[in-house]
């Protein structure tokens, strides 16, 4: 311990001469002594401070940067009015304590003071991570014992994030791998555990691993559909795929489809399915089940029918027959000169659907009903909910 003793006098020289023949007020000389149960503690453990002194008034400085003895005459330091006094110091470091008694006579006139202080170190072991999460995307992990854990969203790249957190210790040092870590701004790669080292202002550490999950996709859509390149038509949960006449083998087609997430699982009667690989029956109606990556599932209604529409096309009263190439909607025909193109009756056969052939108005008959071709002519082939219409053309060789 250093002390020292000082006395301010104030008594104007007039008024000393005046009193000089009365007597003098004794002073009780004040005395500073104080001790401390420790001289060493961590931050945060209170430190007692026992008074010995004597003295009229005492007041402590307890030598951090909330009271210093430097800065006596501007900081006034803390009433030491019981016999211990208790403090916790928030911050680490070697700090000199200060405790001034202090006397006072001649109405106050004459003031005496003394001055006892010591040393006390204050270390800063805490090493605990008490918050960890991310601020983009903004989420808020756990803490469970030396386990740090945290849920983002599906699709976030795990491999870039950059982690927020606090430790107990605004002293203490957090790193990965030997590289020091700054709150939100130092990235890490995250589809692996990370080990979080905390180091304290003393050294002590204490290691953390830190576990990333995504949380599991919900997307169990089926975005596309096709057969044999034709497109399906999505209404709500039903997908109708109307395929070219002609296509009256239904048992064995194989669809092509994309989901809206790769993690959705596709199958059909528990049949895990290939796009573009996979063979089923659509002769009647089939369910396709999408399970997404959480356990969630979505079912569609797949519908596939054959379009109405002409197989073959011809004028078999003519010597030799005369048949139509058929390339989509359009049925060509090729004819001698000659031939009276104003009065042909076409013979015909369609789809399973058994449609009505109708030029207008006008119910065909196949190898019955006349027509004029001299230019082309619409068919318009109905069943159902379906109507298709066809041209046929004649070209005459000369």
């Amino acid at each position: 311990m250093t002390k020292y003793r000082s006395i301010r006098a104030t008594i104007p020289l007039l008024t000393i001469l005046i009193l000089s023949g009365c007597g003098k007020e004794d002073i009780i000389q004040p005395e500073s002594c104080f001790s401390a149960d420790v001289s060493e503690a961590n931050v945060g453990e209170p430190v007692t401070f026992t008074n010995c002194g004597e003295g009229m008034a005492f007041s402590i400085w307890t030598g951090d940067s909330f009271h210093s003895f430097s800065n006596y005459g501007t900081d006034g330091g803390v009433p030491f009015e019981d016999e211990t006094f208790s403090y916790a110091y928030p911050e680490p470091g070697e700090f000199t304590v200060a405790v001034v008694a202090t006397s006072y006579g001649n109405s106050g006139s004459e003031v005496y003071e003394d001055v006892d202080s010591m040393q006390i170190l204050i270390t800063d072991a805490r090493a605990e991570m008490t918050e960890f999460g991310f601020r983009s995307p903004k989420v808020i992990g756990t803490v469970k014992g030396r386990t740090l854990t945290a849920e983002v969203p599906y699709g976030t790249n795990l491999a870039t994030l950059k982690a927020t957190f606090k430790t107990s210790s605004k002293f203490a040092v957090v790193s990965v791998d030997g590289v020091e870590q700054r709150s939100g701004k130092t990235a890490n790669d995250f589809t692996v555990p990370v080990e979080f080292v905390v180091t304290a202002q003393t050294g002590d550490t204490a290691r953390y691993m830190a576990y990333v999950f995504s949380i599991p996709d919900t997307a169990k859509q089926i975005t596309e559909f096709s057969i044999n390149n034709t497109p399906g038509v999505f209404s709500g949960e039903q997908i109708s795929v109307t395929l070219p006449a002609g296509t009256s083998d239904l048992t064995n087609l194989k669809a092509k489809f994309e989901t809206s997430s790769d993690k959705a699982e596709v199958t059909v009667d528990g049949t895990v399915q290939i796009s573009g690989s996979t063979a089923n029956d659509f002769t009647a109606p089939v369910t396709y089940t999408v399970t997404a990556e959480d356990g969630s599932v979505q079912t569609y209604t797949v519908i596939v029918v054959e379009e109405v529409g002409f197989l073959s096309f011809g004028f078999e009263q003519l010597v030799p027959p005369v048949y139509a190439t058929i390339s989509g909607y359009e049925l060509n025909l090729k004819v001698l000169e000659g031939t009276p193109v104003s009065t042909l009756s076409a013979t015909f056969t369609t789809t399973s659907h058994n449609p009505v052939v109708k030029i207008g108005s006008v119910v065909q008959v196949s190898g019955v009903t006349v027509n004029d071709f001299s230019s082309p002519v619409t068919y318009t082939l109905e069943a159902g909910d379906q109507s298709v219409d066809y041209t046929v053309s004649l070209t005459v060789i000369k």
